[in-house]
């Protein structure tokens, strides 16, 4: 079967130095179908205002390299990574009293370079189109079906009116339906853009495929809701990299201070201003012996509040680090040596963190709402996401050398084993094999 795979989102887009987890998605499939053609023929397809088109696969493959080498994913060393050689830095730094804000850390030089050298040929985005019309007459007596993996372009329906024009089965990933269900949560215009991608899912998929049980009970309610079609959903829990694993790591390399991670974008959604309030409350309880809060991720939106506690606070300010654009492997350095992942989100698709903790045998301290129940496997400790003084007493007892809450919770995640991504895209495949024309 011809797979027509659409890679829009990496190809328009400069991926910056640390992956979303809509990026890490869209580039398995393109590392398992095009880089590494497990899955027999496959056409890279990008969806432009202009256009339709085709990409050769040698063009794609070159391009993928460059992403892979631009979130320095084969990086085998994390002392190289002078950037979380610095978050340990700060971390290890006693907490100044007299200083304002978080130490701010991001990487400099490396992603200034990507952004040169990411930029997709230009020349094979105009002849797109054409090779397009050329693979679509040559492959029409064969067996095809379209398969898109990102939200990039949905909210356009017209964009896609080839697949009925071409008789091609097609199935789309939905990653969440918080813009929809959670309006308040995202930035102005989201809740609109998201039910025109979930109609135009409605009226061309055959099949979609979701990261979570919670992901396809939100899809399928607001689509009967809405009185759409609803087509065919399936659960495929997302992969987590080779670098989340319990392997032993050079102990020279982690910070020597107590510290917990946060991982995520900096928006509203993940609690964060309860998580502050929370780290308040432990530096009021613990002083100067507070442990770090790491946040690692970009600033999103809808965040004001938050950016005044990581630029101004007194109190808190020297006790959080924030960190853009980590590479995995020094993401994994890090939660290797935290005390706990946290994770306070109040509403989540997925959570890709805290299957990567696990993986990785450290502790998770999430809160208590399906999707967690759902990955965590009843591995993590899970409190209510507004339970204030729970929270606080559990950072505080997990921030003892010894911790028994951290053993019994270290013990918890021992034989978690979360999907890798190549056994994600191939239960994907499976489903999206079904859909022969």
């Amino acid at each position: 079967m011809t797979v027509f795979l659409d890679l829009t989102r990496i190809s328009s887009r400069l991926l910056r130095g640390a992956p979303t987890g809509i990026d890490r998605v869209e580039f398995a499939y393109a590392d398992e179908l095009v880089t590494k053609e497990k899955y027999g023929a496959v056409v890279p397809i990008i969806t432009t205002p202009v256009g339709n088109g085709s990409i050769p696969g040698e063009v794609m493959r070159d391009h993928l390299a460059k992403i892979e080498a631009g979130w320095m994913r084969d990086r085998a060393d994390a002392s190289g990574d002078g950037l979380y050689m610095s978050v340990k830095q700060a971390i290890d730094a006693p907490a100044d009293p007299t200083r304002a804000g978080a130490t701010s850390l991001k990487r400099a030089g490396r992603l200034h370079h990507a952004k040169k050298t990411l930029q997709f040929p230009f020349r094979q985005i105009a002849n797109a189109p054409r090779a397009m019309r050329k693979t679509l007459k040559a492959s029409a007596a064969a067996e095809r079906c379209y398969y898109h993996s990102s939200h990039t372009q949905l909210d356009k329906p017209d964009r896609f009116s080839w697949l009925a024009a071409n008789k091609i089965p097609s199935a789309f990933f939905i990653h969440d339906a918080i813009p929809v269900d959670y309006p308040e949560f995202c930035s102005p215009g989201s809740a609109a853009r998201h039910h025109e991608r979930l109609k135009t899912v409605a009226a061309r998929a055959e099949l979609i495929v979701v990261n979570s049980a919670a992901t396809a009970e939100a899809v399928t309610r607001y689509m009967e809701g809405e009185g759409w079609r609803v087509p065919r959903v399936e659960v495929v829990p997302l992969g987590v990299d080779r670098w989340f694993a319990a392997v032993p790591v050079n102990a020279a390399l982690l910070p020597q201070a107590p510290y917990f991670v946060c991982v995520g974008t900096i928006e509203p959604r993940k609690n964060l201003i309860f998580l502050f309030n929370v780290w308040r409350a432990v530096v009021q309880r613990l002083g100067p012996a507070a442990p770090k809060l790491v946040l690692v991720g970009r600033r999103g939106w809808e965040n004001e509040n938050m950016i005044d506690v990581l630029e101004r606070s007194r109190e808190i300010g020297p006790h959080i680090v924030e960190v853009a654009d980590l590479s995995d492997l020094g993401l994994s350095h890090l939660l290797s040596g935290a005390r706990a992942l946290v994770a306070p989100s109040q509403v989540e698709g997925f959570s890709l963190p805290v299957a990567e903790a696990l993986a990785m045998e450290t502790p998770v301290i999430a809160s208590d709402i399906p999707v967690h129940r759902e990955i965590s496997e009843d591995r993590a400790l899970l409190i209510d996401p507004i339970d204030g003084p729970a929270w606080t007493d559990a950072i505080v007892a997990m921030t003892a050398d010894g911790s028994q809450m951290g053993a019994a919770l270290t013990d918890k995640a021992r034989g978690y084993r979360p999907l890798t991504w190549p056994e994600h895209v191939e239960r994907a495949m499976t489903h999206i094999d079904s859909l022969r024309s």
